[in-house]
């Protein structure tokens, strides 16, 4: 039996007058879907060489609607986070019910979720519900589109995370972390993308997606970027906790800024790499993982032998290990590029 509880079965092609051929489909599979005689059904075929088929009436949007009661989460911060993974899910709508009246600061709070969300707004207000609609049409989003864009913004922040600390300049560093919450924001909708792209074949074509394989490779890549970004905001927190240090010897900023150029070059090959299905762009970002490990421990000579401070000390070798852990994250991406680009099968499996 497969998953639709069918049995496997071989059918015969029949040959029809003008040259085509017919074969029967299972009195089942069309009861279940509720498809009559006339009813269209689209056939598509897999890079194996397969055939799916897909009944139109089928083929809507997959937006389902996810309904969460107030009462079962102790505090707000667990209810974001459900109202969030609904979203990324690819929940169209999520409704928020409560038995009694939801307190107006609280109603306040959750409505913030619109900045965190893309596309999604309230549709419905009422003293103990509050509803969000997700207003995004999928097939406006492609996969590939979204991923450039937010490894631009993570390339820009880590830039400018780094710049902060060489000119001393910390409101850019507070602009930074700003900053990376849109990008974060981009993360939310790829994420939500790939889920879609994962319960609609339709989806995935509009998208981009054009396997199971490419779906998994692509949520694989957006993860990696996400971190990319975290570390890019961390270290200009780290920047934010020396303001109140005295300026860093031109040396370490050096060694910090080479680490930072290799880490920064690794992740725009990286991710060409996955877009284009380069593998040599891969081979070389894994390549360029011994100089980082090098120019860390370069840097961390430095820092113990001319700074004094000990929190400072911390804090210096922290940026370097953020910034190492982005060429890290770096390689990841590379390696979900090679996973994306080899398969059996694939002529341009070979450099």
């Amino acid at each position: 039996m497969n998953a639709e509880g069918f049995s496997l079965e071989i059918r015969k092609l029949q040959k029809i007058k003008g040259g085509s051929f017919t074969l029967s489909i299972p009195k089942k599979w069309v009861d279940k879907r509720g498809l009559k005689s006339s009813h269209q059904i689209v056939i598509s075929e897999e890079e194996d060489g397969s055939l799916n088929l897909h009944p139109i009436s089928s083929q809507q949007e997959y937006s389902p609607t996810a309904t969460i009661s107030l009462e079962e989460f102790s505090n707000l911060k667990a209810l974001e986070y459900n109202v969030a993974t609904y979203y990324i899910q690819g929940a169209g709508q999520i409704d928020i019910v409560s038995k009694d009246i939801i307190p107006a600061a609280k109603k306040r709070r959750i409505k913030l979720l619109r900045l965190v969300l893309p596309g999604i707004e309230v549709s419905d207000e009422r003293s103990n519900r509050i509803s969000f609609q997700v207003l995004i049409n999928p097939g406006s989003f492609r996969l590939e589109s979204l991923l450039s864009r937010t490894s631009t913004f993570s390339s820009d922040l880590q830039r400018d995370a780094v710049e902060s600390l060489t000119k001393w300049n910390f409101p850019l560093a507070k602009e930074v972390i700003e900053r990376s919450g849109e990008a974060l924001r981009h993360y939310h909708l790829t994420i939500r993308q790939v889920a879609l792209a994962s319960s609609s074949r339709t989806i995935a074509r509009e998208i981009g997606v054009r396997s199971c394989q490419e779906c998994v490779t692509f949520a694989l890549m957006a993860r990696d970027l996400s971190r990319l970004v975290y570390h890019c905001s961390q270290i200009a927190r780290h920047v934010l906790a020396l303001e109140q240090q005295k300026r860093i010897d031109q040396t370490i900023l050096n060694w910090i800024e080479e680490l930072s150029e290799v880490a920064y070059r690794m992740q725009k090959d990286a991710v060409q790499s996955f877009l284009s299905r380069d593998m040599k762009l891969a081979l070389r970002v894994f390549k360029s993982m011994r100089k980082v490990r090098e120019s860390e421990k370069k840097l961390l000579r430095e820092v113990m032998a001319k700074v004094e401070d000990t929190d400072a000390a911390v804090t210096l070798v922290l940026i370097g290990r953020n910034l190492r852990r982005i060429a890290g994250h770096s390689v990841a991406i590379a390696d979900d590029g090679m996973n994306r680009t080899l398969r059996p099968g694939n002529a341009r499996d070979r450099l």
